[in-house]
């Protein structure tokens, strides 16, 4: 079969379609016939070598596809074969075949294309997860989302409005905040250009918020605590912000990984404040219940018209050099899919 192995960390250019053998199913998996696959951050991060729970090199990336179900293994009984289904694969899915976890796969609705399957489980999983499982989020609440035009941003906003939360939400361009206007962001937060944390409390008055989702770490992770009002949570998911270790950059984030490492934990319990730590893959590896938990509601909302996919832009998957070029860049938002003929 045909897949996009990683053989070396490096730029986008080490990215190229080869011969790789194919997966073997285990009796709790399915094996699925790849037609799309989402493009996530993480992927670049394991690509440039910076993702600590990535296989040794050599292996394929990937963390979701939408395909068709050719083979199930002994113990599935949920899916057969010829079944349209998306998933959450733990690496693997840049590839024509991929398997994945028989709780961490769904079936595909009728409504929906392989491109817009394979645009869901990674952003409206986390989303999920880390609003109403992690979060708490409740009615009413101030929450404050990094990224909030990117795809877990965008997926997070249509589930706060569902519980008519006060929305903020930090972007890098004018272009990126008239978007999260148009989603239903109320203060959209340029962070280039102003600091998040006195926009926030200058709006608030000076109470804080509730919930803060956060992708970026280093130095943010203790400002979103800072801005916290007792009950509230920050909820650490990604590391986007410590991304470039190369030459002096790598020396730049020894400070902010040193504030990550000082988080006091007594001044959260007299304060009443919370931080959470959420990994997707470690949930899909060693809890995928909480994962088919997650997915199940997800997939609720969707079937109740509560929630669309937030696709940008779709690619062949001989364009995953662009692909990664264009997420790399940040100057994407949304998802990116990639489509395999």
């Amino acid at each position: 079969m045909k897949a996009i192995p990683i053989f070396q960390n490096g730029a986008a250019e080490v990215l190229k379609i080869q011969d790789w053998p194919t997966p073997q199913v285990r009796p709790d998996e399915v094996l699925i016939e790849v037609k799309a696959f989402g493009l996530n951050f993480a992927d670049v991060q394991a690509r440039k070598g910076q993702y600590a729970e990535a296989p040794p090199i050599p292996y394929v990336p990937g963390y979701e596809v939408a395909g068709i179900v050719c083979e199930v293994g002994a113990q599935v009984t949920r899916f057969h074969k010829g079944q349209a289904v998306f998933a959450i694969t733990s690496f693997g899915g840049y590839s024509e075949l991929a398997v994945a976890k028989e709780q961490v796969c769904f079936a595909l609705p009728v409504s929906m294309s392989m491109a817009e399957g394979a645009s869901i489980p990674v952003n409206f999983a986390t989303a999920y997860h880390n609003l109403f499982q992690t979060g708490t989020l409740l009615p009413g609440s101030r929450i404050l989302i990094h990224a909030a035009a990117g795809g877990v941003g965008l997926a997070a906003i249509q589930m706060a409005k569902l519980r008519n939360c006060e929305i903020f939400g930090t972007a890098s361009s004018p272009q990126k905040l008239a978007l999260l206007h148009e989603w239903g962001v109320h203060h959209p937060i340029n962070y280039v250009e102003q600091d998040f944390v006195a926009e926030v409390m200058r709006i608030t008055q000076g109470e804080g918020i509730d919930l803060v989702l956060d992708s970026i770490a280093g130095f943010s992770l203790k400002k979103g605590l800072s801005i916290l009002r007792p009950h509230g949570r920050v909820i650490g998911f990604g590391g986007a912000g410590l991304s470039d270790r190369s030459g002096l950059n790598a020396l730049k984030l020894v400070p902010q990984i040193l504030s990550m490492l000082s988080i006091n934990a007594i001044d959260l319990m007299m304060k009443s404040k919370g931080f959470y730590g959420s990994n997707l893959k470690a949930l899909g590896d060693h809890r995928p219940e909480v994962l088919l938990d997650t997915m199940e509601n997800v997939l609720r909302l969707f079937a109740e018209g509560k929630l669309k996919t937030i696709i940008s832009k779709t690619y062949p998957w001989t364009e995953i050099v662009r692909a990664h070029q264009e997420i790399e860049s940040r100057a994407t938002t949304g998802k990116i899919v990639l489509t395999i003929p």
